[in-house]
C-alpha cells in the first residue's frame, strides 16, 4: 500500500487501513472473578444440571398434590407434620400419603412430595398442616436441570463477559474461562512531561495521556503495557518501539506527531518499520500518524489529551473492539414494549431483553440464572402501574454496554443454528422458544427470523416469507440397542411442550404402544438431549442424528424434518439476513 506521509487522508479512509491491518487477538484462561470486561474465547457447555436437585422455590411445606385437591379456604386439608428439610442438606425424611414437610426456598425436596404449598395458604399447629389451597404436581418446585440442563450449550465465542455471564459461569462450577486477550503497548514523548508525582518544575507538565488512554484500552477489553516517557532522542525511541512491537499486538504514541522541529516520531516509525499514513482531515486528528513496526500496527495520537482521546475514540478504540469482538455500547437505551405487560403494582426492576426497538421481559424468576443470561438490562416499573400497553416508551438500563446490531432467530433449536452462533463474525442470538413462539416472536417484531418445524407444524401462512429450508433426520437417542425395543421400561427424556419436537416425540412414542409418556427429565437442546442419555441420566430420547453422533450414542431414524427459516416482509431486505442465508447450507442439514 503507497505511504501517505504528511498528506491529509479522509477519517473514513484512516480507518479502513487500520481495519486491514489488525493483529490476531490471542487466547488466555483467567480466574472467573477477574474475568469481567473479558471476550469469551470459547463455547461453554454445561457439565452439570442447574440447579442440580429439586428444590422448593416457595417457603411453605412439601406435598403430594393429590392430597390437596378438595383443600378449600372454609375446609382446608389436615396433614401430619412429618418434619422440616434443612437448607444445604439432603432430606432426612420421606413424605407418605397424608403427610407435609417444612420447606424453605431453595431446599431440596424431599422425596415423595411433588409439590409445594406456600406458607400463606397454611397453618401448622400441633404437629399438623392445615392446607387451605389445593396445589397441582410441580407447583412451586424447581426441577432438577429446568434452568440450565446438562450438555447445554450456555455462552458462545465473542460474548462479552459482565455480571450475568460470571453468574452462569459461577452456577456451572467454573472457576476460570478462556478469553480473548490483546496487549496494547502505551507510550507517551515530550522532554516536558514527567510522572504525576514528581515536583512540576517550570516548563513541566505531567504526563495524561498514558493514563487517560491506558484507562480507554482498559475499558475496550484489552491489557495496556506502559513503557512511560519516550525521550525527545532518536536512538531511544527507535529502541523503546521495536521492544513494544516485540512484547504487544498494538502499539499508541501520544505526542511528537506533528510537522515541527521538535516532532520527531514519524519519521522514526518510518526508520524502524513503514509509514502508511500521516495526517487525517479531521479536527482535532490532523497529525495522527499509522505505520507498522515488525508487523505490529502503531497508532501515533496528537499530544494534547482532549485530542489525544478523541482520536483514539475515533481509530484506535474502534480497532482494539473489533479485534476483540467487542461493539461500541452505551449504558442506556431507549425502545417501546413489543406487546402489553402487566405488573404487580409494585415498583420493581424488570429483566428484559432487547431486539431492535422493541423490548420484551425475560424474567423467569429470582432464581433462574438463565434470566440472567438472556436479559439485557432491566426497566423500572413504578409503583402503581399495573399495565403498560405495547408500544409504551421505556429506557432499558443496561447490565452491559449494548452491543451492536445483531440477529435474532426465535423457534426450533438445531445443531447448525448454533454453529453459525459460534463462527459468524457478528452476534448471532438464539432464543430457543419452539416453533409455535417462534412465529409469535417474528409477529411482535421481537425475532429477525423463525425457525419452524414442518410438516409437524402447517405450512408457513401469512405475511412470513420462507427464506431458507433444509431438511434433517431425527430419531430416537440410546446408549443401549435394547432401548427402543423395549422403550416403555426406560427412562425418557422429554421436550417442552412449545416445541414442535415433543409432538415428533409423542407420535413416535405413541406408534411403538405408549400413549402418555412420564418424562423423567426434559431437554431445551439436541445437544442437551444427547448429553442427557449419553450421562446415563436418561435411556431414551429423541432428537437430531448429528447430535446422537457427537454423543457416541445409538440413532434409530424416525422421521425426516423440514427446517424453515422465516422474515417478516421488513426483514426480507435485512443485511444481516442475507449474509446469514449466504452461510447457510443449501439444503441438508
Amino acid at each position: 500500500m503507497p505511504k501517505e506521509f504528511r498528506s491529509l487522508i479522509s477519517l473514513q479512509e484512516a480507518k479502513s487501513i487500520i481495519s486491514d491491518h489488525l493483529p490476531p487477538a490471542r487466547e488466555k484462561a483467567v480466574a472467573l472473578g477477574s474475568s469481567l470486561g473479558c471476550i469469551l474465547a470459547e463455547k461453554v457447555i454445561s457439565s452439570q444440571d442447574v440447579p442440580g436437585f429439586g428444590r422448593a422455590s416457595m417457603d411453605g411445606y412439601a406435598v403430594i398434590s393429590q392430597d390437596t385437591i378438595v383443600a378449600r379456604e372454609d375446609r382446608p386439608v389436615s396433614l401430619r407434620l412429618a418434619g422440616s428439610v434443612p437448607m444445604g442438606r439432603r432430606p432426612e425424611i420421606e413424605i407418605s400419603r397424608g403427610e407435609a414437610a417444612e420447606v424453605s426456598t431453595g431446599s431440596m425436596m424431599p422425596k415423595g412430595a411433588d409439590a409445594v404449598v406456600m406458607i400463606e395458604y397454611s397453618l401448622a399447629q400441633k404437629g399438623i398442616v392445615y392446607i387451605r389451597r389445593p396445589a397441582f404436581g410441580g407447583e412451586n418446585v424447581q426441577a432438577a436441570g429446568s434452568d440450565i440442563s446438562f450438555g447445554e450449550a450456555v455462552l458462545f465465542p465473542g460474548t462479552p463477559i459482565a455480571a450475568r455471564e460470571i453468574g452462569v459461569l459461577a452456577a456451572l462450577g467454573r472457576e476460570s474461562v478462556r478469553v480473548r486477550s490483546l496487549d496494547v503497548g502505551l507510550a507517551s514523548t515530550g522532554a516536558e512531561l514527567i510522572p504525576p508525582g514528581r515536583e512540576l518544575l517550570l516548563g513541566q507538565i505531567y504526563d495524561i495521556n498514558s493514563y487517560t488512554i491506558a484507562a480507554g484500552v482498559e475499558d475496550c477489553g484489552a491489557r495496556p503495557r506502559s513503557y512511560g516517557i519516550l525521550p525527545d532522542d532518536k536512538e531511544q525511541m527507535a529502541r523503546t518501539l521495536l521492544r513494544m512491537a516485540e512484547e504487544c499486538d498494538m502499539i499508541l504514541v501520544s505526542g511528537s506527531t506533528s510537522a515541527g522541529a521538535g516532532d520527531m516520531i514519524y519519521q522514526v516509525i518510518e526508520e524502524v518499520g513503514e509509514l502508511i499514513f500521516h495526517g487525517v482531515n479531521f479536527k482535532p486528528g490532523k497529525p495522527t500518524i499509522f505505520g507498522i513496526i515488525r508487523g505490529k500496527p502503531c497508532i501515533g495520537l496528537p499530544g494534547y489529551p482532549t485530542s489525544a482521546l478523541t482520536v483514539f475514540a475515533e481509530l484506535a478504540a474502534p480497532a482494539i473492539r473489533s479485534v476483540l469482538g467487542r461493539g461500541h455500547s452505551e449504558n442506556k437505551t431507549a425502545g417501546r414494549l413489543a406487546g402489553p405487560l402487566r405488573t404487580e403494582g409494585r415498583q420493581q426492576m424488570l429483566a428484559v431483553g432487547v431486539s431492535g426497538d422493541l423490548v420484551y421481559p425475560v424474567d423467569k424468576g429470582s432464581g433462574s440464572i438463565t434470566t440472567l443470561a438472556l436479559a439485557d438490562g432491566v426497566i423500572e416499573i413504578p409503583a402503581g402501574v399495573e399495565f403498560l400497553e405495547g408500544g409504551s416508551p421505556v429506557q432499558v438500563r443496561l447490565f452491559s454496554p449494548a452491543q451492536g446490531p445483531c440477529l435474532v432467530v426465535a423457534g426450533e433449536n438445531s445443531l447448525f443454528l448454533e454453529r453459525l452462533a459460534e463462527d459468524l463474525p457478528w452476534r448471532l442470538m438464539l432464543l430457543n422458544t419452539g416453533s409455535y413462539r417462534g412465529r409469535i416472536y417474528l409477529e411482535d417484531g421481537i425475532a429477525d427470523l423463525a425457525a419452524v418445524s414442518s410438516p409437524l407444524e402447517e405450512a408457513p401462512k401469512g405475511e412470513a416469507k420462507v427464506v431458507w429450508s433444509g431438511k434433517r433426520e431425527l430419531g430416537l437417542i440410546y446408549r443401549d440397542p435394547s432401548a427402543p425395543v423395549d422403550p416403555a421400561s426406560q427412562r425418557i427424556v422429554g421436550w417442552p411442550r412449545d416445541s414442535a419436537m415433543k409432538e415428533a416425540f409423542e407420535q413416535a412414542l405413541t406408534e411403538m404402544g405408549i400413549g402418555a409418556p412420564v418424562y423423567v427429565r426434559l431437554a431445551k437442546t439436541h445437544t442437551a438431549m444427547a448429553a442427557i442419555v449419553a450421562s446415563g441420566r436418561a435411556d431414551l430420547g429423541f432428537g437430531e442424528k448429528e447430535a446422537a453422533s457427537q454423543a457416541g450414542l445409538g440413532f434409530k431414524p424416525v422421521v425426516e424434518d423440514e427446517l424453515y427459516l422465516l422474515a417478516g416482509p421488513k426483514g426480507l431486505g435485512n443485511p444481516r439476513i442475507k449474509s446469514l442465508m449466504s452461510a447457510l447450507p443449501l439444503q441438508t442439514i
